[in-house]
């Protein structure tokens, strides 16, 4: 039977309101840009693609800290208290520079907490349960994101679709925000370590299925498109903006449901395996999306929650289990920072793309590259398989 001891149950909590938090933000905020602050499709790609490495960059450095401090809750304590306290300001962004310095400022906060906190995690963890905890990790996240997105969208059908009610939204996450800061500053114990001498990272001292994992993640990246581009898509598709975060709701429930049994199936079968499972299903998802109808929108939507429940998740987990103590979270900030120059890349050229040709071939391009990197990653599974 799987278990999940007390500290696990409160950085899920913790994580539960800051999603909380975010997704009242988050799929409202590339149609904010667009539609109040007339931002090009390019502009949007390329401040999600800045944030998104910027966030690489620091979880680098806040892992490799972390590692030499031989503590992991105070730099996950900063890093959270900087998103959640910097997320709301977006209710005073009057251009789209502005919503890029605060949706960048956000990402740094995610950028110091993440590698930290996941090493917390994995500090608790069995290896025979990791995709397990890191689903139920992810599921807590994903229920926070629904109850978020819907709040959102409660708040839209009410209050009418005008740039005063987007203000008023951005501003009420602070509240879920401050909650996400008691539940981690009261509830969550530190899981101090000896740290390893202070020596010369060498990159042989992580493990060939670590560096397998980084090269396919980083190569999907560089293809696959982020939240911002799905919003965009449906809009596209016809969906009408009030409904748009009940369609980010339905991503986020079926991210919610499917994380812990991915986990689960992941470990019984093999992570990689799974893994190959995912990319097939954001292919779909994204060929969906692309033939320009609104049920293929709201389909496409579904699909990709499915995705999301296992992306990162299985691969903290395949970390979870190569990585050395000492180097858990140095392991993860190469991880993220190899996943944000590709991801950086990606959005920057998708956005370029889209305004001079369009979504269709943009879209179509992810999906027929997921499904080679699906078959390819289920061929070379053995390349993942870890000796418990």
């Amino acid at each position: 039977m799987n278990k999940i001891n007390k500290n696990i149950v409160a950085l899920g909590t913790n994580s539960f309101f800051t999603d909380f938090s975010s997704e009242m933000i988050l799929p409202l905020l590339p149609l904010f840009l667009e539609r109040f602050l007339h931002a090009s499709k390019g502009e949007i790609g390329l401040i999600e693609g800045m944030a998104e490495f910027g966030v690489a960059l620091l979880i680098a450095l806040s892992g490799f800290y972390s590692d030499r401090l031989g503590k992991r809750k105070i730099l996950t304590l900063i890093g959270y208290g900087f998103s959640n306290l910097v997320k709301p300001l977006a209710f005073f962004a009057q251009s789209a520079t502005m919503v890029a310095t605060i949706r960048i400022a956000d990402r740094v906060g995610k950028g110091i907490r993440s590698a930290p906190r996941d090493a917390l995690i994995s500090h608790s963890t069995a290896k025979k349960s990791s995709g397990f905890v890191f689903g139920f990790h992810k599921m807590m996240d994903s229920a926070g994101a629904v109850v978020g997105s819907l709040s959102a969208f409660g708040l839209l059908w009410f209050l009418g679709e005008s740039e005063a009610t987007f203000r008023t939204i951005f501003a009420l996450s602070l509240i879920p925000g401050l909650l996400a800061m008691a539940v981690l500053i009261f509830f969550v114990v530190d899981a101090p370590f000896t740290p390893a001498p202070m020596q010369r990272f060498r990159p042989k001292a992580l493990s060939a299925p670590f560096y397998w994992l980084v090269a396919f993640q980083s190569l999907f990246s560089l293809f696959a498109m982020n939240y911002s581009f799905m919003i965009l898509k449906v809009e596209d598709n016809g969906m009408a903006l009030a409904m748009i975060p009940l369609a980010y709701t339905l991503y986020n429930l079926i991210l919610a449901i499917f994380a812990i049994p991915i986990g689960k199936m992941a470990d019984r079968f093999g992570k990689a395996t799974l893994l190959s499972v995912i990319y097939m299903a954001f292919a779909l998802g994204t060929l969906f999306m692309a033939c320009g109808t609104l049920w293929g929108a709201w389909i496409g939507f579904g699909i990709y929650g499915f995705f999301a429940g296992g992306f990162n998740s299985l691969a903290k987990a395949i970390i979870s289990d190569t990585a050395p103590t000492e180097l858990k979270a140095t392991a993860y900030g190469v991880y993220y920072t190899s996943i944000g120059v590709t991801t950086l890349l990606s959005l920057a050229i998708g956005g370029w793309l889209w305004d001079n040709y369009t979504s269709t071939p943009l879209f179509l391009i992810a999906s027929f590259a997921a499904m080679a990197l699906s078959g390819l990653l289920y061929r070379m599974r053995k390349h993942f398989l870890i000796k418990i």
